[in-house]
């Protein structure tokens, strides 16, 4: 007893509910009559976790800023030290609880190291550079086309479908392939997206019945320190 309060201090081994009960003798100075007070508490016994949350999902990927948030119950933000381990990541901290992980080495072990408040604890992500974009003419990956929709077109754009990230990938080049109706190829090399001089010139030819092939396409994505070879593209003049 301090100060007419009670303290009660146990040791913990176990998690989940504890409970204990309290029994309190007061005397009457007058009659010298005791009086008995009984009462239960209960309280929870928790374990110490950290918990890192990546704010897209578990897999960092390279070239592109990788958010998570960090927290461990029963410890203030301010006293966590968070460190990355692998993927030659990088951590720079934009709030009291997150930080964002720039990656640039592919891997399955890479680690946010959390300590601080007598807790360490390490979680583990995957790295991984950016899925392949898709190449497409105006919104078509193949098939028919008109005449004067195809020739509408400036070019191939590569896209990043159901990718959550902000990143934007872009056409190297590609060799297109013209072949009209019963008459040879006609193939030239364009280097980027749109069309050059020699490519403008043979789509502009396009006539019904021809077919045009977009074959050896190539796309550069953030972080990438290459070219990828993509998806080729096949188009029925109509």
């Amino acid at each position: 007893m301090e100060e007419g309060k009670a303290k009660y201090t146990a040791s913990t081994s176990t998690i989940g509910t504890k409970k204990y009960s309290v029994r309190i003798d007061v005397i009457n100075p007058l009659t010298q009559e005791v009086k008995q007070y009984e009462k239960e508490f209960e309280y929870e016994v928790g374990e110490r976790s950290v918990t890192v949350s990546a704010d897209k999902m578990n897999v960092f990927y390279i070239g592109v800023d990788n958010p998570i948030s960090v927290s461990a119950a029963g410890i203030s933000s301010n006293d966590l030290k968070v460190s990355i381990n692998g993927g030659g990541g990088t951590l720079s901290k934009t709030g009291s609880a997150n930080y964002n992980v720039q990656v640039n080495t592919p891997t399955d072990d890479c680690r946010i190291n959390v300590s601080g408040g007598g807790l360490s604890d390490s979680k583990l992500f995957r790295v991984k550079r950016i899925p392949d974009p898709v190449a497409r003419l105006g919104n078509k990956e193949d098939g028919s086309m008109g005449n004067g929709e195809f020739k509408a077109q400036p070019g191939l754009i590569a896209w990043l479908d159901n990718f959550d990230f902000n990143a934007k990938c872009d056409i190297q080049g590609f060799k297109l392939v013209r072949v009209p109706k019963r008459q040879d190829p006609i193939e030239v090399l364009n280097s980027g997206g749109r069309y050059a001089a020699d490519a403008k010139r043979i789509v502009d030819a396009a006539k019904p019945g021809d077919t045009y092939y977009f074959n050896e396409v190539k796309a550069r994505c953030p972080g990438d320190k290459a070219g990828r070879k993509i998806n080729s593209l096949v188009f029925q003049i109509k």
